[in-house]
């Protein structure tokens, strides 16, 4: 069986197991891939983003086009005082989440916490927004593969972690796969992904903005996150932490 097959079979088993399940969308490359093989088994399926404040302007042109060409009715959790305009004038549904634990903790490090504690950062502004979005789901269904960084290696198709169980229909796919599954498939990239440097670096992984940089193309794509932090090449805590305290259902899938 090939790889868009077996992934499409895995989603299939598993939505029928665990029907109160989402799709957890950035709307970088893998996301894309994965968000339109689970639109083809399961159309109706929820789509959630996590955005922050200091993502790319571009992301969110892209979020808002992609959103409307795929019919996706994304719903975005947001750290920020405010929605940002482009969602607010698309009428992107946005649920705004209170800013006043990061402010505290931004102002105690000179506004410079991204850099001196990402893991703070990210807790904050990604990892606690993502327990909120999926506090009501049985399963989640994310784009994580096994060739994208050294701490992904050892991930599986399925995982239980606290009351949750988490599906990740792409794992053996390689950046190229993904590439080619973009382009059969006519799904626009993200703009940043076609920027290339005169020495050939890349945008290879997507983030926030100041913590994402173009990489060679022979080195992990996630070594363009983080640079020159603690987390260089890491993760940003919502694949790694609990993200829900309960006891998780079993799940047994057939062949």
């Amino acid at each position: 069986m090939d790889k868009k097959r077996h992934a499409k079979e895995l989603l299939r088993k598993t939505i029928g197991k665990y029907p109160n399940i989402a799709v957890a969308c950035s709307f970088g490359k893998d996301s894309m891939v994965t968000v339109d093989i689970a639109r083809s088994v399961y159309p109706e399926i929820p789509i959630f983003s996590i955005m922050t404040q200091y993502k790319p302007r571009e992301t969110f042109e892209y979020l808002v086009e992609m959103d409307k060409k795929m019919n996706l009715n994304t719903t975005v959790y947001m750290v920020a005082d405010k929605i940002p305009e482009i969602l607010s004038n698309y009428n992107i549904k946005t649920i705004l989440l209170p800013t006043d634990e990061f402010h505290l903790a931004q102002k105690n490090i000179s506004n410079d916490l991204h850099r001196i504690e990402p893991d703070t950062c990210c807790k904050l502004l990604k990892v606690n927004p993502t327990k909120i979005a999926v506090k009501d789901l049985d399963a989640w269904i994310a784009g994580l593969r096994n060739t994208e960084g050294r701490i992904r290696e050892d991930y599986k198709e399925i995982e239980f972690k606290g009351g949750l169980v988490k599906v990740n229909p792409i794992l053996t796919f390689t950046e190229e796969d993904v590439l080619n599954y973009l382009k059969d498939h006519n799904i626009p990239l993200h703009p940043w992904y076609l920027k290339e440097y005169p020495d050939g670096r890349k945008y290879r992984s997507l983030g926030c903005a100041p913590c994402t940089n173009p990489i060679a193309i022979d080195v992990p794509e996630r070594m363009g996150r983080w640079q020159e932090t603690s987390k260089c090449g890491g993760e940003c805590g919502i694949h790694t932490q609990i993200l829900k305290n309960m006891n998780p259902k079993p799940i047994h899938l057939k062949n």
